[in-house]
């Protein structure tokens, strides 16, 4: 058996918990009227899907839910399981057991359980639908709509008959199908809506790389040349480096040596030829100088008074004094400026002094002519003077002569230190100049290192970066061979501009939107491939569909006509599938005057035409009550008996039927029952008995449910222990 149990709690009149087994073919669910046996009906009619609360003879979620009595609370919510055998795995699930659960709670909030995990409606209806339990549930007859499809339109009637055949899940698929194809078009449209937004762009970027093709061999070239150049120049710069810390320090070490042999020099210099010494020797020889001048200044002054002493000496006594005339006055001036003019033009000291003492005595002896007789009276006293004069002059010829040798013997003595210092200094300016020689090597090699650095300093900026990826290596670069690779990178570069630049965006760019146009036509292939296999899907869906309808509906039909023949005791019915009739065109002018519903096309659908022995029925509308619930009955049992469902809920479809319909009923109820489970609401004895189980419904005064159980086997064994 696929169903085996029911379980209900807080369900409407169902305040606890109730558990229902299905154990046997065929389950009748029996009680007096009000006492709930509907509402198992129901709770099975919910647990399946059922959105319409109408049709769970409510008007609010709430009204699912035990309200409550005097003696019993109400219940906050309520629920419902139907509990299936999966063994054979009838069910696409990997369960032994398919529990299939429905809460509701006094919020209106709804919970669908599927082995106690929480799914949504669709998966449950989608679920039901592989084993023919579908959302039009045609498989549960509620009471008063036994007919209900009779009164369905054609339309309706055929879902519900494709649903029977279980082929619901196809048209679910195929519906699926259709709107994956509508999807997929859609997609389709977009996707080549972008291609074409992007080509445009795609192209001027195409044009842009095609123009920086041509700049790739002076880029590989640029490449290979830079990396040769850095290795290069790394090689050389690192030799430079040592070649100048090499080179530097024996330079430093010789200043250093030079340096402290010259301070030696100096000290042995300081001490020969300090400035003490020269101002000794100058001093001395200005002070000798200053006596002899001041030796030469007396001798001439003594020279002089002897000049005059010996003039007076020499001159005759006149008588008196007399005025001189101005032709003697001037006779002597000029005889003076004679001999001053003269010694000036012969240039020569001697020529001086022998000039300056005539010019003396002249003077002298005008002046002695001015004199007179009182002149001539102190002649006698200028002999003693004149001689102690004289002797003055000797004196100071003397120590004019003491103080030359002296002066000569200064000079001599300062004159071998000087030439004992002149050698010093030799070796001295030897050192200074070695020292000076050192330094110029010294600052070349500063240049050296500041050009190093400079050149260092430039080569990693012009190469920002990639000396930290190269290695040095190769020959070192002489500068020629510097200057000339530099211009050729150069002229590369400026080729690259002039190729139409290095910038790597744009080509960066252009990969990425030709990835993406690939991507998209990529895409547009793979939607158009779908697209092609849907619509391949959706015709085989279609085929299937159709064939098995229509194979469906042959069987359905004839087995109609069977269950109706033998209810009526006769007569004739079938179901016919009617196809839409096209409407012709209409002209223009005609097409104004119909009205809106009369251009409408008829829809696909079910037909059912009866013929009733003795009757004369045109329409389904002219069934009595009875007549509606036996064609209906014959019709359901057909399609159940095509495609049976997992089961089948007829609550009071008998209601109607007379005690001979009711046992035709029941015998189609127990050839029914071989091939699906039903469950019987009812109040017919007939119907009872096929039953295997029967479930007494009953209701106290708390006003709650409960069922009461008994198997007619187990009820016939104990009868028949009794009687025997």
């Amino acid at each position: 058996m696929l169903l085996k149990r029911l379980e209900i709690n807080g369900f409407k009149s169902f305040a606890k918990s109730a558990v229902l087994e299905f154990p046997t073919k065929i389950t009748a669910i029996v009680g007096p009227n009000g006492s709930g046996k509907s509402n198992v009906a129901d709770s099975l009619r919910w647990v399946l899907g059922e959105q319409s609360i109408k049709s769970l003879r409510g008007k609010k979620g709430e009204d699912l839910i035990f309200g409550g009595s005097q003696q019993v609370a109400r219940m906050g919510k309520a629920s419902a399981s139907l509990v299936f055998d999966n063994k054979k795995k009838v069910f696409p699930v990997e369960f032994d057991e398919v529990i299939i659960s429905r809460r509701i709670y006094r919020d209106g909030s709804n919970e669908y359980l599927l082995n106690e995990s929480q799914v949504r409606l669709k998966d449950i209806i989608e679920l039901l639908s592989k084993v023919g339990l579908g959302a039009s549930q045609h498989h549960i007859i509620a009471q008063g709509d036994a007919d209900r499809i009779l009164y369905a339109s054609p339309k309706e009637r055929k879902s519900m008959i494709e649903e029977a055949l279980g082929l619901k899940i196809f048209e679910l698929k195929k519906t699926e199908a259709e709107r994956k194809l509508a999807g997929t078009a859609e997609n389709i449209k977009q996707v080549e809506s972008l291609r074409r937004e992007i080509q445009p762009h795609l192209k001027y970027l195409d044009q842009q790389a095609q123009k920086m093709k041509n700049a790739s061999e002076f880029r590989k070239e640029l490449e290979i040349l830079t990396a040769e150049y850095v290795s290069r120049e790394m090689k050389t710069l690192s030799d430079e480096e040592a070649d100048i810390k090499k080179g530097k320090s024996p330079l430093v070490d010789k200043l250093k040596a030079l340096e402290s042999a010259l301070r030696e020099a100096e000290n042995i210099l300081g001490k020969e030829s300090g400035a003490s010494s020269a101002q000794i020797f100058f001093g001395a020889q200005k002070k000798l100088d200053v006596s002899l001048a001041e030796l030469t200044e007396r001798r001439r002054e003594a020279e002089r008074d002897i000049a005059k002493m010996e003039a007076v000496a020499e001159r005759p006594q006149e008588g008196k004094e007399d005025s001189l005339p101005k032709e003697k006055v001037k006779a002597v001036l000029l005889d003076l400026v004679e001999d001053l003019e003269s010694a000036s033009r012969s240039g020569t000291m001697e020529a001086v002094r022998n000039t300056i003492f005539s010019a003396t005595q002249k003077i002298y002896n005008f002046l002695e002519s001015m004199g007179g007789a009182k002149y001539q009276q102190g002649k006698e006293n200028f002999g003693g003077q004149l001689k102690q004069r004289k002797e003055e002059v000797l004196k100071i010829d003397k120590e004019e002569e003491e103080f030359k040798q002296k002066k000569l013997a200064l000079e001599k003595d300062y004159s071998d230190k000087a030439e004992k210092i002149a050698n010093e200094g030799a070796l001295f300016r030897q050192k200074t100049e070695a020292i000076a020689g050192t330094r110029d090597e010294l600052r070349n090699m500063a240049s050296r290192e500041e050009k190093f650095v400079m050149q260092k300093k430039e080569f990693e900026l012009d190469f920002n970066g990639r000396p930290e990826k190269s290695r040095p290596g190769g020959e070192t670069l002489s500068e020629a061979e510097r200057v000339q690779m530099r211009k050729k990178i150069e002229r590369l570069k400026i080729r690259l501009e002039e190729a139409g630049g290095v910038d790597e965006n744009v080509i960066k760019e252009y990969d990425e939107t030709k990835k993406r146009d690939e991507f998209l036509g990529k895409e547009l292939e793979d939607l158009k491939k779908a697209a092609e296999s849907l619509g391949s899907v959706f015709e085989d869906l279609a085929g299937r569909i159709e064939k098995d309808f229509d194979q469906g509906l042959s069987k359905i039909n004839k087995l109609f006509g069977e269950f109706f023949n033998e209810i009526f005791g006769g007569g004739k019915a079938e179901i016919k599938l009617m196809k839409p009739k096209k409407k012709k065109p209409l002209a223009e002018e005609e097409e104004e005057e119909v009205w809106e519903s009369e251009l409408e096309e008829e829809e696909e659908g079910i037909e059912i035409v009866v013929d009733i022995p003795r009757k004369r029925i045109k329409s389904l509308n002219m069934l009595s009550g009875g007549e509606r619930a036996l064609t209906s009955i014959a019709l359901l049992f057909a399609m159940s008996t095509v495609n049976p469902p997992p089961f089948l809920v007829l609550d009071e479809t008998d209601a109607a039927l007379d005690e001979a319909n009711s046992n035709r009923y029941a015998s189609m109820l127990r050839e029914l029952g071989k091939k699906t489970q039903l469950i019987v609401v009812t109040h017919n004895r007939e119907t009872m008995k096929a039953a295997d189980v029967l479930y007494g419904v009953t209701m106290g005064n708390d006003g709650v449910s409960k069922l009461l159980s008994i198997k007619f086997e187990e009820a016939e064994d104990v009868l028949a222990k009794k009687h025997s």
